[in-house]
């Protein structure tokens, strides 16, 4: 059994059960609250050699979450107080910590949506931290600040994500409309009619070529990485989740008409905003490490034997590639993120943030060539594939999963096998990955995901019960 999966844990406990950590926690910030913020002094981050496999998981809902119940109860206390309730009543995220043993956090620290009341659901857009292109909103920013503070406390390794490339929260398509390249309106109502394909196709390198939209992402994302420079346990910043370049050139495998891939205009850019985040940490032997946030897409097939399962052209569609993001010295960017989804399409009728409905499909059942079986043994061996071969192009280079899930099939409509099935199959398979990662060199591995208490991925989500059993292997 692999270091993620095996260690001592407790047996599962009631919602409500108090326990020694949950005591000692609360002990400890009972005096931790009672202090002035500024008189709290924060050790310096820890050095990268030093940081410890990362055992983790993806919580990015964190800041819509505590935003929302501080809200609901700011009648009787203080934000900072709240958000420590939420973290250990509503969430419970320290015994949740404490029966499944992980030490690391990958969560969203950003909340980019534009105004859309009148148009969202009620709530939808929750904790914006900008009120518009020059407008900050400073309570959402207190609240994410006591989140960096209390996920330190309770001894978690941070991985905050600093902007989306989806629409989800905003993404790149918010930043072009701020900046005027593309029309607000005209994103919104896509957003709404899940029609945004083609503003990705046509748009996406505007983003990574604006002199405008890079001020802007900076003055955005600085004011978060400003909060983050003090705290100790900042383990990776990604600068993007999932970013790509897709765009009509990409499709084709084609250079643009300068002769550059979209794929060296990327890798340029995120290497420029690494550089830039650096010089906010000013201990250059204990800076966290940067990284793209990506899926790990490489343009050119690779060059590894044996490679069955996995589809022999590269993915040079997606206008990104992992081992460009990681060639640059001085060192801009300087871990790989990787993520994991190989199974068979599953898809559920959902409805999205406008109310409408809407199919939402998972899987990456792309990179299985179309001859095979696709089964579930194929599928198992084509993951272990994709984590090889990632692993072998970074040649030593440092390198985590950043998410990893696993959501199979079943029936005509493609709707996901039960939870106790999909947990059974979940614990074979995340051991296998981790064991495998650990072994390749992996800095770490993070779940998708925990379900909070408003959000849930009826795809990938784990209750705290369901979330024991993959880990330990137990029984629901």
């Amino acid at each position: 059994m692999l270091p993620f999966l095996h260690f001592e844990s407790t047996p599962m406990k009631k919602k409500n059960t108090f326990t020694r950590r949950t005591f000692l926690h609360q002990l400890a910030t009972s005096s931790l609250l009672l202090l002035p913020e500024q008189a709290q002094a924060t050790p310096a981050a820890p050095a990268q050699s030093s940081i410890p496999f990362l055992k983790g998981i993806n919580a990015y809902y964190l800041l819509v979450e505590a935003y929302r119940y501080v809200k609901q109860n700011a009648a009787r206390g203080k934000r900072r107080e709240l958000v420590y309730e939420y973290l250990t009543r509503q969430l419970q995220l320290p015994d949740i910590q404490e029966e499944c043993g992980f030490n690391a956090i990958r969560f969203w620290a950003f909340n980019d949506y534009p105004d859309m009341e009148g148009i969202a659901l009620p709530g939808a857009t929750d904790a914006r931290l900008w009120l518009g292109k020059d407008k900050a909103e400073p309570e959402a920013f207190e609240i994410l600040a006591h989140l960096f503070e209390f996920l330190e406390h309770f001894g978690l390794y941070m991985v905050p994500c600093l902007a989306n490339y989806w629409s989800s929260y905003g993404g790149i398509l918010q930043y072009l409309a701020w900046a005027g390249t593309i029309n607000e309106e005209t994103y919104i109502n896509a957003v709404c009619e899940n029609k945004t394909d083609e503003l990705y196709l046509h748009n996406t390198l505007r983003f990574f070529t604006s002199a405008e939209v890079e001020n802007i992402f900076r003055k955005h994302t600085g004011r978060v990485i400003s909060l983050l420079a003090g705290a100790r346990s900042v383990a990776i910043i990604d600068i993007m989740n999932e970013p790509r370049g897709k765009n009509p050139y990409s499709l084709k495998d084609k250079a643009l008409p300068d002769g550059r891939k979209s794929s060296e205009i990327v890798a340029q850019w995120f290497n420029r905003q690494a550089r830039w985040a650096r010089s906010f940490f000013k201990f250059p032997g204990q800076q966290p490490f940067f990284s793209t946030g990506e899926d790990g897409w490489l343009e050119q097939p690779v060059n590894y034997k044996p490679c069955t399962y996995l589809c022999k052209q590269g993915q040079y569609y997606e206008g990104i590639d992992l081992t460009k993001n990681l060639s640059f010295q001085p060192p801009g960017i300087n871990i790989g993120s990787i993520h994991l989804y190989p199974h068979r399409i599953a898809q559920l009728q959902e409805t999205n943030i406008c109310g409408r409905s809407f199919i939402d499909r998972r899987g990456w059942e792309h990179l299985m060539p179309a001859t095979f079986q696709h089964d579930k043994k194929q599928f198992a061996a084509l993951s272990m594939e994709w984590i090889r071969t990632r692993a072998a192009v970074l040649k030593g280079k440092p390198w985590y999963i950043g998410e990893m899930g696993w959501c199979w099939p079943v029936s005509s409509d493609r709707k996901p096998a039960s939870a106790q099935t999909l947990a059974k199959e979940r614990h074979y398979l995340y051991t296998r990955w981790t064991d495998q990662a650990k072994k390749l060199g992996a800095r770490g591995v993070f779940l998708w995901m925990l379900n909070g208490h408003d959000h849930r991925d009826a795809f990938y989500g784990l209750n705290r019960r369901e979330l024991f059993s993959v880990i330990t292997g137990r029984n629901l």
